[in-house]
């Protein structure tokens, strides 16, 4: 198989080669797995926060019930309150209307649901709602949609462009060799309808090059256009301040409905804790021939309503399955103790400086199961199911405060760089800004991040400040030569959020910091 391929020359360090692939297509979502040996960061398979990687047609991964529970801890609710529970059930909403699979019209879902809101802007409001349905459709068997549209699986020297050479990038077309494809670099973003490789993701034509750099291999894929908006897909995950999400786009649904199609036939077992019903609770069948499950529904998993603990949960369902080419039906029932989605907040410092500002985790796809061999597919990736439980948390990341001491004196904040949690929409209505107000003494807390270069080491190390307080107390952050003249750098509001403050090659030769009350 030949595809089309654009090559501009650059410097000898840096070898850049363009791709275009010219399909029909222009739509394609892309699937979600555990990573295989060969996804990397060398390559800009896997990044820092990644969960999975980018699975072929065929071998993705899905659930195999049909209803699926999620509930809140007292974490989420302390910091969250009332309004960030509904902000959850309206991502969830928005998945559980979607038609089943065999009834879908995907020319009913618009190319792009990315909206704007100006006062949520200037706030640095993130929308929870939609970061929500981002990791939902992550945790549905979907990955990114836009860096998967070309994947460089391993490097080759033959990319030099000595070898394949035009002076003029997307004017001309070399076709790129057929040993290339797939070994070197693979397409990994299908369209809904055809299922086959495109380099469309709802109207944009994406393209991609490959550099190689001293120690570094990898691949950057963008849109041809450069004044398009990049991440129209929910599953792209382009949320930035002040956008927000009202629905899915013609691929997240092209996705999830390839995902749950019961055209889509695999080997599969039930999840842990199925058994059969009372009339057939001990001749059902386990492994079998299984198509998708057509539609999944979301329902808040139920509470003891004296001690707010999850209680014990039985849901009986219909399983269908395939033997000798024939549907067959049977009864099933599956106990859920706890939560299949969890919804948690907490403090995700792990004591590196990458982690202080990071706004959610997950859990990964390591306890997804690999049913390739069952499948025929004796070293494949896929496909597999998907098991819970699943925990989502957000972080208490408040306040980011930078200063250089390279730049200016160590006596300027230079950059703040606050970006919280709130819900808002297309409304002129005031956006929601979490945390919720709290009542009574809590513990703040504020990290002083010292960073110090020199031309052998660099010294990082995190010093914190930790007082009790009343809810709402102010402090001054501020920093001293000589601890007689004090300079108030910003204040800190106790908040229920977390302050991190990243001092950079300080240009004092001494340095003293405090948090007073004000």
């Amino acid at each position: 198989m030949k595809y089309p391929v654009l090559i501009q020359k650059v410097a000898a360090w840096k070898v850049a080669v363009c791709l275009l692939l010219l399909a029909n297509q222009a739509t394609a979502f892309s699937l979600l797995g555990p990573p295989a040996p060969w996804m990397l960061s060398s390559n800009n398979v896997i990044e820092p926060g990644d969960i999975g990687g980018p699975m072929d047609i065929g071998s993705g991964y899905r659930w195999n019930v049909p209803v699926v529970t999620y509930g809140f801890d007292r974490s989420f609710l302390d910091y969250f309150g009332s309004n960030g529970v509904a902000a959850v059930e309206s991502a969830i909403k928005i998945i559980n209307d979607l038609p089943p699979a065999s009834q879908l019209n995907l020319a009913d879902y618009p190319d792009d649901t990315q909206f704007f809101n100006n006062q949520a802007f200037e706030q640095s409001l993130i929308d929870l709602k939609s970061q929500v349905l981002i990791l939902l459709l992550e945790q549905l068997g979907l990955a990114n949609s836009t860096r998967y549209t070309f994947v460089l699986k391993q490097w080759c020297d033959a990319f030099n462009p000595q070898i394949y050479y035009l002076n003029e990038p997307y004017t001309s077309q070399f076709d790129w060799p057929d040993w290339v494809y797939p070994d070197f670099m693979d397409r990994l973003n299908f369209d809904p309808v055809t299922h086959a490789p495109s380099s469309y993701v709802d109207g944009n034509l994406y393209t991609a090059e490959t550099e190689a750099v001293t120690g570094s291999n990898f691949m950057d894929v963008f849109a041809v256009d450069p004044v398009s908006d990049s991440f129209v897909a929910v599953t792209a995950g382009g949320l930035s301040t002040g956008r927000f999400y009202d629905g899915l786009t013609y691929d997240d649904v092209g996705g999830l409905a390839y995902l749950f199609s019961t055209n889509t036939v695999n080997y599969e077992q039930v999840l842990p804790g199925v058994s059969g019903v009372s009339t057939n609770a001990s001749a059902w069948v386990n492994g079998a021939w299984r198509p998708g499950i057509d539609k999944i529904n979301f329902i808040l998993h139920s509470t003891n309503p004296i001690t707010g603990e999850f209680v014990r949960m039985t849901n009986s369902y219909t399983d269908t399955y395939l033997t000798n080419g024939i549907m067959v039906q049977q009864q099933l029932q599956r106990v859920i103790a706890q939560p299949d989605f969890l919804f948690s907040v907490k403090d995700l410092f792990d004591g590196s400086i990458n982690s202080s500002g990071v706004q959610y985790a997950r859990t990964g796809t390591t306890n997804w199961i690999n049913n390739s061999m069952l499948n025929g597919n004796q070293s494949g990736e896929g496909p597999g199911i998907i098991t819970p439980p699943i925990k989502i948390s957000f972080g208490m990341a408040g306040r980011l405060a930078y200063t250089f001491g390279w730049q200016t004196n160590d006596e300027l904040l230079e950059f703040d760089y606050t970006m919280t949690f709130g819900s808002y929409s297309g409304t002129t209505n005031a956006p929601v800004v979490y945390p919720v107000v709290q009542t009574g003494t809590n513990q703040m807390i504020t990290r002083m991040w010292l960073t110090i270069t020199n031309a052998s080491s660099l010294i990082q190390q995190c010093f914190i400040w930790s007082p009790t307080t009343n809810y709402g107390g102010v402090f001054q952050f501020q920093t001293s030569t000589n601890f007689l003249n004090w300079v108030s750098l910003f204040p800190v509001t106790n908040d229920g959020s977390i302050t991190t403050y990243y001092v950079t090659q300080p240009a004092s030769a001494q340095r003293f910091y405090r948090m007073i009350p004000q």
